[in-house]
Protein backbone atom coordinates (compact mmCIF):
# COMPACT_ATOMS: atom_id res chain seq x y z
CA UNK A 1 0.00 0.00 0.00
CA UNK A 2 3.00 2.32 0.38
CA UNK A 3 4.68 1.41 -2.91
CA UNK A 4 3.59 4.66 -4.56
CA UNK A 5 4.92 6.73 -1.68
CA UNK A 6 8.21 4.78 -1.67
CA UNK A 7 8.56 5.21 -5.41
CA UNK A 8 8.04 8.96 -5.21
CA UNK A 9 10.60 9.27 -2.41
CA UNK A 10 13.13 7.32 -4.49
CA UNK A 11 12.39 9.61 -7.46
CA UNK A 12 13.22 12.56 -5.20
CA UNK A 13 16.62 11.06 -4.40
CA UNK A 14 15.91 9.29 -1.12
CA UNK A 15 17.40 5.91 -0.31
CA UNK A 16 14.35 3.90 0.75
CA UNK A 17 14.67 0.76 2.85
CA UNK A 18 11.29 -0.95 2.79
CA UNK A 19 10.69 -3.54 5.51
CA UNK A 20 7.56 -5.54 4.77
CA UNK A 21 6.27 -9.06 5.28
CA UNK A 22 6.05 -9.93 1.59
CA UNK A 23 8.56 -9.11 -1.14
CA UNK A 24 7.29 -6.34 -3.41
CA UNK A 25 7.08 -7.00 -7.14
CA UNK A 26 10.55 -8.19 -8.20
CA UNK A 27 12.37 -6.78 -11.23
CA UNK A 28 11.88 -10.01 -13.17
CA UNK A 29 8.11 -10.27 -12.67
CA UNK A 30 5.11 -8.57 -14.25
CA UNK A 31 4.67 -5.69 -16.69
CA UNK A 32 7.56 -3.25 -16.86
CA UNK A 33 10.12 -5.83 -15.74
CA UNK A 34 12.71 -4.73 -18.32
CA UNK A 35 12.51 -1.12 -17.15
CA UNK A 36 12.75 -2.12 -13.49
CA UNK A 37 15.68 -4.45 -14.19
CA UNK A 38 17.58 -1.63 -15.89
CA UNK A 39 17.38 0.63 -12.85
CA UNK A 40 20.35 0.64 -10.54
CA UNK A 41 19.72 -0.41 -6.96
CA UNK A 42 19.90 3.23 -5.87
CA UNK A 43 16.83 4.05 -7.96
CA UNK A 44 14.42 1.63 -6.32
CA UNK A 45 13.51 0.75 -2.74
CA UNK A 46 15.60 -1.87 -0.97
CA UNK A 47 13.35 -4.60 0.41
CA UNK A 48 13.99 -6.07 3.87
CA UNK A 49 11.91 -9.04 5.05
CA UNK A 50 10.03 -7.95 8.14
CA UNK A 51 8.96 -10.30 10.87
CA UNK A 52 7.23 -7.87 13.21
CA UNK A 53 7.44 -10.44 16.04
CA UNK A 54 11.26 -10.19 15.85
CA UNK A 55 11.92 -6.45 16.08
CA UNK A 56 15.63 -6.72 16.97
CA UNK A 57 16.31 -8.89 13.91
CA UNK A 58 14.33 -6.46 11.76
CA UNK A 59 16.37 -3.53 13.09
CA UNK A 60 19.57 -5.48 12.39
CA UNK A 61 18.56 -6.13 8.76
CA UNK A 62 17.70 -2.46 8.25
CA UNK A 63 20.98 -1.39 9.88
CA UNK A 64 22.89 -3.71 7.52
CA UNK A 65 21.21 -2.17 4.46
CA UNK A 66 21.96 1.34 5.72
CA UNK A 67 25.69 0.55 5.84
CA UNK A 68 26.38 3.03 8.63
CA UNK A 69 24.07 5.80 7.45
CA UNK A 70 21.40 7.19 9.74
CA UNK A 71 17.69 7.31 8.96
CA UNK A 72 16.54 10.86 8.18
CA UNK A 73 12.84 9.97 7.89
CA UNK A 74 10.83 7.03 9.23
CA UNK A 75 7.48 6.06 7.75
CA UNK A 76 5.93 3.29 9.85
CA UNK A 77 2.76 1.28 9.31
CA UNK A 78 2.97 -1.43 11.94
CA UNK A 79 0.10 -3.40 13.51
CA UNK A 80 -0.75 -2.09 16.99
CA UNK A 81 0.34 -5.30 18.72
CA UNK A 82 3.93 -4.90 17.40
CA UNK A 83 4.14 -1.13 17.11
CA UNK A 84 5.91 -0.20 20.36
CA UNK A 85 8.49 -2.99 20.11
CA UNK A 86 9.28 -2.37 16.44
CA UNK A 87 9.55 1.40 16.75
CA UNK A 88 11.67 1.09 19.89
CA UNK A 89 13.99 -1.38 18.13
CA UNK A 90 14.70 0.96 15.21
CA UNK A 91 14.92 4.18 17.21
CA UNK A 92 18.73 4.01 17.49
CA UNK A 93 18.95 4.13 13.68
CA UNK A 94 17.25 7.54 13.49
CA UNK A 95 19.21 10.75 13.09
CA UNK A 96 18.64 13.29 15.83
CA UNK A 97 15.29 15.02 15.24
CA UNK A 98 14.49 12.81 12.22
CA UNK A 99 10.76 13.13 11.59
CA UNK A 100 8.44 10.14 11.85
CA UNK A 101 5.21 9.45 9.96
CA UNK A 102 2.98 6.79 11.51
CA UNK A 103 0.08 5.25 9.59
CA UNK A 104 -2.94 3.85 11.45
CA UNK A 105 -6.13 2.15 10.33
CA UNK A 106 -8.19 2.29 13.51
CA UNK A 107 -9.11 4.83 16.14
CA UNK A 108 -8.22 5.89 18.70
CA UNK A 109 -4.79 6.79 17.39
CA UNK A 110 -2.19 6.09 20.08
CA UNK A 111 0.32 8.65 21.25
CA UNK A 112 3.66 8.62 19.43
CA UNK A 113 6.20 6.13 20.80
CA UNK A 114 9.39 7.91 19.84
CA UNK A 115 10.71 11.26 20.98
CA UNK A 116 10.81 12.53 17.39
CA UNK A 117 8.43 14.97 15.67
CA UNK A 118 5.62 12.72 14.47
CA UNK A 119 2.94 13.18 11.84
CA UNK A 120 0.15 10.61 12.14
CA UNK A 121 -2.20 9.45 9.40
CA UNK A 122 -5.51 7.74 10.18
CA UNK A 123 -6.88 5.97 7.13
CA UNK A 124 -10.61 5.59 6.67
CA UNK A 125 -12.49 3.93 3.81
CA UNK A 126 -11.87 4.64 0.13
CA UNK A 127 -14.59 3.67 -2.34
CA UNK A 128 -11.98 3.15 -5.08
CA UNK A 129 -8.24 3.36 -5.74
CA UNK A 130 -7.29 2.87 -2.09
CA UNK A 131 -3.59 2.35 -2.87
CA UNK A 132 -3.33 5.72 -4.64
CA UNK A 133 -5.25 7.58 -1.93
CA UNK A 134 -3.18 5.93 0.79
CA UNK A 135 0.11 6.80 -0.92
CA UNK A 136 -0.97 10.40 -1.46
CA UNK A 137 -2.08 10.80 2.15
CA UNK A 138 1.17 9.38 3.50
CA UNK A 139 3.25 11.44 1.08
CA UNK A 140 1.39 14.59 2.19
CA UNK A 141 2.30 13.75 5.79
CA UNK A 142 5.91 13.12 4.73
CA UNK A 143 6.07 16.57 3.12
CA UNK A 144 4.67 18.16 6.29
CA UNK A 145 7.21 16.25 8.38
CA UNK A 146 10.15 17.27 6.18
CA UNK A 147 9.00 20.89 6.21
CA UNK A 148 9.18 20.81 10.01
CA UNK A 149 5.45 21.42 10.48
CA UNK A 150 4.01 20.88 13.93
CA UNK A 151 3.09 17.25 14.65
CA UNK A 152 -0.53 16.58 13.76
CA UNK A 153 -3.10 13.92 12.92
CA UNK A 154 -4.30 13.62 9.31
CA UNK A 155 -7.73 12.02 8.83
CA UNK A 156 -8.11 10.58 5.33
CA UNK A 157 -11.13 8.82 3.83
CA UNK A 158 -13.67 9.91 6.45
Amino acid sequence: MLAGCAGRLVARGWQVVLPCRNRPLAADEGPGRAARASLSRGHRPTWVKADWAKPRELAGEVEYELAGRQVNLLVAWVHDSYRVDVLSAVEHLLAENAPVVEVHTSAPVPDPVLGHPTQQVLLGHFAHDAARHTSEAVLDAVVRALEGKAPSLHLVGF
